[in-house]
């Protein structure tokens, strides 16, 4: 005697586990475009040394316009940062002084970054 075996079900089980696991690899695939897309890559565009050190960065990512900072500090990958706003540029005059630096634009415009702010004056 043979016992009636229903294949619709095991069908059907299939197409649950192959739904399952195409919403999990879309997910993953999705996250990672998304990293590629957001993650930021930074370069140094300029460098003044001395003490403080100071170095003008770049930040692109694929999506939007590039970032633009100023790094203060005894070292390129340590230190004070400052974000310079959109249109100011990208290569400050520098005046070091005893009780800090200032950064000068273009534009007219200044940022006055005090000693403690970067471990100077001590």
């Amino acid at each position: 005697m043979m016992i009636p075996v229903d294949t619709t079900t095991r069908g059907r089980l299939a197409k649950v586990l192959l739904f399952v696991l195409g919403a999990i690899v879309g997910t993953g695939l999705t996250a990672v475009l998304l990293v590629v897309l957001l993650l930021p890559t930074t370069s140094t565009i300029s460098s003044d040394p001395g003490e403080p050190g100071v170095w003008v960065k770049r930040s692109d990512t694929l999506l939007g316009l590039p970032d633009h900072e100023v790094w203060l500090g005894r070292a390129e990958d340590r230190g004070h940062v400052v974000e310079i706003p959109n249109g100011w540029g990208h290569s400050p005059e520098v005046d070091r002084r005893p009780d800090g630096v200032e950064l000068r634009f273009d534009n007219g415009g200044r940022i006055f970054v005090p000693a403690s702010a970067y471990g100077g004056g001590r």
